[in-house]
């Protein structure tokens, strides 16, 4: 069994504390569907918007989650990533940094990217939800009080679009960038470790 390094310590932490907060999710989704906010999500959202930010968010987890355990195997002594980099200093040590960053980092730009989607499509739901608003308004070919009671009804459903979209997205958006500043803060120690143990 390959040897326990201060670093390997640091990740294996990190690979408990996501697991530690995958089961604080899975109970906040138990509990949400307990209260029928899950319900009210899908009959206020009509687009589906918050439901494909929800999907994305577990998607995202599940890769953090497993990244953190590959990252568990590469802090040990012999992983992958010290082997590599040790070659990569006898063939070209010009490259050898540059080659490093991109196995221990390379992974974590995508992940970052769809992190960001998903305030992106927040904010699409909050631009669909004020379309809808509007295009009932503009239908609207008099204002007499029964009218304006239907339309008020009809721009409630429009803003709750735009809220729950933003909501689920801000919240999806900061939860994903907690976890993905973790594992660059593990990797970067990681790499710290493997070009201090190679000089």
């Amino acid at each position: 069994r390959p040897a326990m390094t201060p670093v390997a310590t640091v990740a294996q932490r990190l690979f408990w504390a996501w697991a530690v907060q995958f089961g604080v999710a899975i109970f906040a989704a138990w509990w949400m569907h307990t209260r029928g906010l899950w319900r009210a999500l899908v009959e206020g959202d009509p687009s589906g918007i918050s439901i494909a930010i929800t999907l994305l968010w577990l998607v995202v987890t599940l890769w953090c989650g497993r990244r953190a355990w590959h990252l568990q195997a590469e802090a040990t002594d012999g992983s992958a990533w010290r082997d590599a980099y040790a070659r990569a200093l006898t063939q070209s040590p010009d490259q050898a940094t540059a080659l490093l960053a991109e196995h221990s980092h390379g992974a974590h730009e995508t992940a970052w990217w769809f992190a960001a989607s998903a305030i992106k499509l927040g904010l699409l739901g909050t631009v669909v939800g004020f379309i809808f608003m509007a295009s009932r308004i503009g239908g609207m070919a008099s204002f007499d009080v029964d009218q304006i009671q239907a339309l008020l009804t009809q721009m409630t459903a429009g803003m709750a679009i735009a809220l729950y979209t933003t909501l689920v997205g801000l919240v999806a958006n900061l939860w994903l960038g907690l976890q993905l500043l973790l594992l660059d803060r593990t990797a970067d120690r990681i790499v710290a470790d493997i070009v201090a143990g190679q000089r």
